[in-house]
């Protein structure tokens, strides 16, 4: 296939992107939309993380991009045409049967708020985890706003390392800040970087060995998603009738921490290999409201960063592992009941809260 026909494909699938962002840019607040635009900004422009971007450059790409959002509002989603034959925006396998021969591979699938997401990169490997097949994507030729560094689709992991660069880098920023506590800091510290490192390719290539440790993290949180799907439908169908933000956020970390915590999850491997700098980054990326779900892994870790009992961790994990499983079924099983979306938010609160007194 000709290059013109990659790039005609790629425009393609970015028409769906900006449709999908036209249409829930207004579910993320004021900073967090800045920061996704920024991101996107960069992405398009093909600047590395440290390229400075001038202000003025910046505010008239998002007033183009506004302008944009504004004509495809309410469009709906379009379908991919390749060679004549037309493809469902969400049909991956109908789509990477093509594009993957040629090195390319292509993503879909619904993100928070139940926005639609896609991209399009390069295929940099494929190898299998477990039964699983894992798709590392390098360059991305397109995106819309989300940028979820792993992807589950199926028996199928996708890892985005242009996600994983920004995540890592937006880490280093807030040491250099002084905006993070000491566990990250030390998470660097043990990859020779330390706070007064200055932006350059040495700084960035050193990155790389923890954009590699966090694709490991996330691989393994996929595959412990995937081995956790007995009410995953139904939990699914909760949460894409139309919760309140707060519902939204606990339920899907309820089920992120499901995955983390189980046996096929990242924590039984840290465990298993006793591997303490990727249990450093795994605490050192949680984010608020797995800690507030999660309260057992931070007591945990405080301790075992004086005795180095790993069964400590171990312990939390189990403890974690029931608690999120408890809480789903207490959910699933309201649901099954009531079905009344109004009374999501005091069932967490009030599960929640009483768990964690």
């Amino acid at each position: 296939m000709a290059l013109m026909d990659i790039q005609e494909i790629s425009r393609q699938i970015k028409q769906n992107c900006d449709i999908s962002d036209a249409q829930y840019w207004g579910f993320h607040s004021i900073c967090g939309l800045l920061m996704r635009l920024r991101e996107l900004f960069q992405h398009e422009h093909t600047c590395r993380p440290w390229d400075p971007a001038p202000p003025e450059d910046v505010s008239r790409w998002i007033t183009a991009r506004e302008a944009l959002w504004q004509d495809l509002e309410g469009q709906s989603l379009k379908e991919i045409v390749i060679e004549g034959r037309k493809y469902d925006p969400f049909d991956v396998d109908g789509l990477n049967s093509i594009l993957g021969p040629l090195g390319y591979v292509y993503g879909s699938g619904f993100g928070t708020f139940n926005k639609p997401q896609f991209f399009l990169g390069r295929l940099h490997e494929r190898r299998e985890v477990y039964d699983y097949v894992i798709h590392s994507v390098g360059e991305e030729l397109c995106r819309d706003l989300s940028l979820h560094p792993a992807l589950l689709q199926g028996r199928c992991i996708y890892i985005r390392h242009d996600a994983l660069v920004m995540l890592i880098w937006d880490r280093f920023q807030a040491i250099k800040s002084r905006q993070c506590g000491s566990v990250l800091e030390e998470v660097f510290r043990r990859y020779g970087i330390g706070r007064e490192a200055e932006p350059s390719e040495g700084l960035f290539l050193s990155l790389e060995k923890i954009i590699q440790a966090a694709s490991d993290l996330f691989i393994l949180h996929e595959i412990g998603e995937a081995f956790e799907d007995d009410l995953a439908d139904e939990w699914l169908d909760i949460i894409g009738r139309g919760c309140d933000k707060y519902s939204e956020l606990y339920l899907r970390g309820t089920k992120d921490l499901i995955a983390d915590t189980s046996d096929m999850g990242p924590l039984r491997t840290i465990f298993r290999e006793e591997n303490e700098n990727l249990l450093l980054l795994y605490v050192a990326l949680l984010d608020g409201i797995r800690k507030d779900l999660f309260p057992e892994m931070m007591d945990a870790f405080r301790e075992f960063r004086e005795t180095q009992e790993w069964s400590l961790i171990e312990d939390a994990r189990k403890a974690g592992y029931r608690k999120a499983v408890d809480l789903r079924n207490t959910v699933i099983s309201y649901w099954r009941d009531k079905a009344d979306i109004a009374g999501l938010p005091a069932i967490l609160r009030d599960y929640i809260g009483a768990k964690n007194r």
